[in-house]
């Protein structure tokens, strides 16, 4: 019977674990900055409220009169585990081969972050947890060199996880070829980046209407989703004796950008680009995810 993993019992243990020299922000920068590159797709991640100057277009690089899917995917660090004292594999006896990596899934307690991705994988959205398999500098500077940087990372479905119905600390512990889900481990299908990208393009040979028309629909289904992560929320802390109302949940917090990134003036936008602007701030403001809209290249 597996036992359950408090935050104490995985902060013990210094030796075993490396804390990651990079940042979300720079391993984000980099997985995205690859990604726009990709081939025969094409990602263009949308930044909420950062408006491109010197475009006529105000600097999306979408296609409206095209099919698209929408991808939501939020930028972890990884711990790295170096040894086979790791509690994954001394306690637990999981298969991980070191160096391996865990990040962690926000608390409960903390955020109703996870619960609000849960919701949001609903079948429509393509939505991920994406951590490297790498956390020092000098690697993530061998990755992006070499364009890797998405090769050698991993991507994890929140519904693969499922809700999480306590307080206590929960990871994602990995390696080169499985992935685990840990207060009480079980094993959870990742996807590689060309899992993804075949994943992607079925989805959008399967509907193949412009994006000006589904766009609308993306935008509304998020928004519904909010709510829906809500009250999934409020259940779940009647269900634990604790009768919180759902406007009392700590919003999740809307990162502010580097300051060395500039803010560019806000430029009058079509409907149509409005609406995709919308969904980014949405996306990050309730998500705290990054929005890239998908489509197959001509």
């Amino acid at each position: 019977m597996w036992h359950e993993w408090g935050y104490d019992q995985f902060a013990q243990g210094a030796r075993e674990q490396m804390t990651p020299e990079i940042s979300e922000f720079s391993y984000g920068f980099a997985l995205t900055n690859e990604l726009v590159g990709w081939t025969p797709l094409n990602a263009a991640p949308i930044f909420p409220s950062l408006i491109e100057e010197g475009k006529a277009d105000g600097g999306y690089d979408v296609k409206f009169d095209k099919p698209g899917a929408p991808l939501f995917l939020q930028f972890k660090r990884s711990d790295c585990m170096k040894y086979r004292s790791a509690r994954e594999i001394k306690k637990y006896g999981l298969p991980l081969v070191p160096d391996f990596y865990r990040f962690p899934i926000t608390a409960r307690k903390k955020s109703f972050q996870h619960t609000s991705l849960v919701t949001l994988d609903d079948g429509i959205n393509e939505v991920f947890y994406v951590a490297p398999r790498f956390h020092k500098h000098s690697e993530i500077n061998d990755a992006w060199a070499k364009q890797k940087v998405a090769e050698r990372s991993v991507f994890v479905p929140p519904s693969a996880i499922g809700l999480i119905y306590d307080d206590d600390a929960h990871y994602v512990s990995f390696d080169e070829n499985r992935t685990f889900f840990c207060s009480e481990p079980k094993e959870i299908d990742a996807l590689s980046i060309e899992d993804l990208r075949s994943r992607l393009t079925e989805k959008i040979q399967k509907d193949e209407r412009p994006l000006r028309e589904t766009a609308v629909e993306w935008r509304n289904n998020i928004r519904t989703r909010v709510e829906n992560a809500r009250e999934t929320q409020s259940k779940l802390d009647k269900e634990m004796g604790q009768l919180s109302e759902p406007e009392s949940h700590p919003r999740i917090r809307r990162r502010s950008p580097p300051p060395t990134m500039e803010i560019r003036p806000e430029k009058e936008l079509s409907e149509e680009r409005r609406v995709v602007r919308e969904l980014a701030d949405d996306a990050q403001r309730y998500f705290n995810a990054q929005l890239v809209v998908v489509q197959k290249v001509d």
